[in-house]
């Protein structure tokens, strides 16, 4: 029987404030995402002993607590915050199609942190209906740490479409900065995603879904995207005024073998890219350096 109550998705209320949740991350927690896309420093930076984090580790908060092996009673990630009130506006699978984040400090492992949460947009496209949620980051001082967008299509109808017709890939021009090689793979996949097993993490699962193998989460895509702008900007920089919008325009695959190359723009920017082995972009998306005076405005 159908709840009258439950709005409808032309109904529901843009925005819409979901309220707030709190989290203490764990440093095991920490590195275990940040060994999954192979970078070494454990996401902390400065001198070890602060125990200072890399704001880039917030956004797994969003399917939080997917890729956590630990996580107290009361925590809850951001999209769950959605389902449990509009549950019946979600179908499966839901798909990740875009994320943007704005960093402006780094926090401190062992105290609490806050993420004030809403969907802040709506819209159909193509079949789908899309969301937009924000998650505005504090630490226990009340200081913005991070405020990340992210776009998820939570539902889409069930037709029958036909097969698309194969596309020769665009022809690409030469990357003006170095290029940098990643191998992805099922152990990457699974390190980023397990506990629960789920089309992340086994192609058993993946294939019910009609893919061939594993697709390793678009996060791993993001934080890739991420390391190598920080890697040109400097980590101070990136850290405390790093922008980057990034959309998801294909789904990765666990052997696939990747390329992040990129171009300089005007304005402290960078047109980012990274392709699979056949030269098919699996994300794209914008590093910049945001002014002082607008990162300070950023988690208003």
């Amino acid at each position: 029987m159908t709840d009258i109550s439950a709005p409808t998705f032309d109904d529901l209320p843009v925005p819409l404030p979901l309220g707030s949740t709190y989290f203490s991350p764990a440093i095991e927690q920490v590195r275990k995402f940040a060994y999954a896309v192979e970078d070494e420093s454990g996401w902390l930076v400065g001198d070890p002993a602060d125990a200072l984090v890399h704001p880039l580790f917030l956004s797994t908060y969003m399917w939080f607590p997917s890729g956590f092996y630990l996580r107290a009673p009361a925590e809850i990630g951001h999209f769950e915050l959605f389902r449990q009130r509009y549950g019946h506006l979600v179908g499966t699978p839901f798909l990740h199609g875009k994320s943007s984040a704005r960093f402006l400090r780094p926090f401190r492992l062992g105290r609490p942190i806050r993420a004030d949460v809403a969907v802040t947009e709506k819209y159909r496209r193509r079949g789908r209906d899309f969301i937009v949620m924000r998650a505005s980051f504090f630490d226990a001082d009340d200081a913005a740490l991070a405020v990340f967008d992210h776009t998820c299509a939570i539902r889409s109808d069930e037709v029958q479409r036909a097969a698309a017709p194969s596309i020769t890939p665009a022809a690409t021009s030469p990357s003006e900065l170095p290029p940098r090689r990643i191998d992805m793979s099922l152990e990457k996949s699974r390190l980023f995603s397990l506990p629960a097993e789920n089309y992340h993490t086994h192609d058993r699962l993946a294939q019910a879904l009609g893919v061939r193998v594993a697709i390793p989460a678009a996060m791993m895509s993001f934080a890739y995207l991420s390391r190598f702008a920080q890697d040109i900007f400097g980590d101070d920089a990136w850290i405390s005024r790093g922008s980057l919008d990034a959309t998801f325009t294909r789904m990765l695959q666990r052997d696939d073998v990747l390329s992040i190359e990129g171009h300089r723009k005007p304005g402290a920017a960078l047109a980012l890219s990274l392709y699979n082995v056949r030269r098919e972009p699996v994300a794209v998306g914008t590093a910049r350096l945001f002014d002082v005076l607008e990162g300070a405005t950023a988690g208003s």
